[in-house]
């Protein structure tokens, strides 16, 4: 959906009143446009006695959140009078679009608007503890960090906002042993969750990490609960993999989540700087990690820490390059396949840690998520219907073709093997009713209306809507709805929320797959230590988040990115502080 007014428009209204009035041939506005990553950036520059006074974007199309870059752009520009500014990491097209519509703008004066910018000294950053990437992991280690007793720690995040994939995510939490699986009279054990967290990565996990994201889960639901104030929704869900029902869901999704956690650190007086891309390590003489080289404003800063550097950049999901050297599975994951995931995972802090020889493991696992907008690449949050309800996918064919229940990669290999490698969900009013999915989810799916990805209707208008034969169409869910009565899926071996389909109405939307986690990166030991090559420690290198590889194998279960996160951002910041008490008393 367009957004209108990036900038105040207030500011824009007094600024015009004052000149339009008095007809001042002094004040003029210009008019610039470009191309951005989602369409045209539109922009207005107002012009007073040959100086840039004000930059109003005008509409644009850019995702939600990550329109944040065209305001840093504008705030830097009109800070240095300069048009040379940095591009913001991750949001590259978004920067360059706004970045070409103003120079389009400024391009109609007659005389020059902007100046060059002078390259500024390297300058250097001390803290404690530094802290690189700043999503879950990062700000689970900052707030437990400033809660062991550190007084000084730092986060950078060349993100112009903190929140990674978090931020991007549902925010899903599965745990065992939880409350509402008592009230819900479900049995559940540690054991059972380690196997299925194992199994479920073709059992190539580090078994003794899995096992304290086990141990942690409900001392960390717990704290993200009671001490940093997620709400959680009075619902369980059961995802593919798991052998029950174990995922609680948090109010306001992951961009919730994140804002708490970030909210929290500030108030324990944890330092961030953003806008700020770490590209190598600075290690001493003896090949300890003691800070980052990194990159702001134009300018190089050196950050050293006393007491350790924990990376939680993420993973490579939105690195084209880095998945098609490392991907052994799929051998089609180039630029036509999207990402779900933050376009800041890059990969960046892989390539650094590379570079001081920690070791690389599980990076050629690479997790599709199958059920996207074509539009944007981004996964439905009204897929939830398919997760925790009952809906069916079907090919442009009109059949069945899959199990809806099972993992996130076999639904994606079964999509990509269909027809122009597409499905589509057909969602019953019933379950529309039962999720609220037309009022929690107004803003996805208006803009997938727009989109031409997403309808509602009756059958044959949604089947006319995509082009697909109404009557096969009809008749597989006739088929399906004689299956669930007789209860038996003879078809797929569907078991999970077999339940009717047909109905009056209907919400279906188009889907294809997108890269969704990456399994790989720096090993690390059940203190988040980084480990070599050659499987010994590096000093004051720690690790937490999509950044690490070896915990799940070859293949995330879905809902346990946050347990991990939180648990070893945790432990990161745990050892980091024993790690300072013990050369305190040396």
């Amino acid at each position: 959906m367009i957004k209108k007014g990036i900038i105040l428009l207030v500011s824009l209204f007094l600024l015009l009143g004052c000149t339009s009035t008095e007809n001042n041939s002094d004040s003029i506005l210009l008019y610039g446009q470009a191309q951005g990553k989602n369409g045209l950036i539109e922009v207005e520059l107002f012009i007073e006695e040959g100086e840039l006074k004000h930059i109003e974007v005008l509409q644009h199309n850019e995702t939600p959140g990550f329109d944040q870059a065209m305001i840093e752009i504008i705030d830097q520009i009109m800070m240095k009078k300069s048009i040379e500014v940095d591009f913001i990491s991750g949001a590259t097209e978004t920067s360059d679009g706004i970045l070409r519509a103003i120079e389009n703008a400024a391009d109609k004066y007659p005389s020059p608007l902007f100046t060059e910018t002078i390259k500024q000294e390297q300058l250097q950053v001390e803290c404690e503890l530094l802290i690189v990437g700043g999503g879950g992991a990062g700000f689970s280690a900052a707030i437990e960090a400033m809660n062991q007793g550190f007084t000084d720690v730092r986060v950078i995040e060349k993100m112009p906002f903190g929140g990674g994939n978090t931020r991007m995510s549902g925010g899903e939490f599965a745990v065992a042993n939880n409350e509402l699986q008592a009230q819900k009279g479900i049995q559940d054990s540690k054991e059972l969750f380690f196997n299925d967290i194992y199994e479920g990565g073709g059992k190539l996990g580090k078994p003794e990490l899995i096992q304290l994201i086990v141990d942690n889960g409900l001392e960390n639901y717990n704290w993200l609960n009671q001490y940093i104030g997620v709400e959680y929704k009075d619902t369980l869900s059961w995802y593919g993999g798991h052998s029950v029902a174990r995922t609680l869901w948090p109010q306001g999704d992951g961009a919730k989540m994140i804002d708490l956690l970030i909210q929290k650190a500030l108030k324990l007086g944890v330092k961030v700087d953003y806008n700020t891309r770490a590209y190598e390590f600075i290690t001493d003489a003896n090949s300890k990690v003691i800070g980052v080289k990194a990159s702001y404003n134009n300018q190089t800063v050196n950050y050293l820490a006393r007491n350790g550097v924990i990376l939680c950049t993420g993973g490579f999901g939105a690195n084209v390059e880095m998945r098609m050297h490392y991907d052994t599975q799929w051998l089609k994951l180039d630029e036509n396949i999207p990402t779900t995931n933050s376009p800041a995972a890059t990969g960046d802090g892989i390539l650094m840690a590379e570079k001081v020889h920690a070791n690389l493991i599980g990076m050629e696992y690479i997790q599709l998520y199958p059920i996207n907008n074509p539009a944007t690449g981004n996964y439905y949050y009204m897929d939830y219907a398919r997760i925790i309800s009952n809906a069916i996918l079907v090919n442009e064919e009109g059949y069945r073709f899959v199990d809806e229940k099972e993992t996130r990669d076999n639904i994606s290999r079964a999509i990509l093997n269909q027809t122009n490698s597409i499905a589509y969900e057909i969602v019953g009013q019933s379950v529309i009713e039962e999720l609220g999915l037309d009022e929690e989810y107004m803003d996805e799916l208006l803009r997938g209306m727009e989109q031409g990805v997403i309808v509602m209707g009756t059958l044959e208008e949604c089947a006319n809507h995509f082009n697909l034969p109404y009557n096969t169409l009809q008749k597989t869910l006739e088929h399906y709805d004689a299956m669930v009565k007789n209860g038996v899926d003879t078809d797929f071996g569907r078991t999970q929320q077999l339940k009717p389909i047909q109905d009056d109405h209907y919400l279906m939307f188009s889907s294809i797959v997108s890269v969704h986690h990456t399994m790989g990166g720096v090993e690390i030991n059940e203190n988040a230590q980084v480990l070599d090559i050659e499987g010994n420690i590096i000093p004051g290198l720690y690790a937490a988040g999509e950044v690490t590889g070896g915990i799940h194998g070859n293949n995330r279960l879905g809902t346990l990115s946050i347990p991990d996160t939180v648990t070893f951002g945790r432990i990161a910041a745990k050892s980091c502080y024993k790690e300072k008490m013990n050369s305190d008393n040396k």
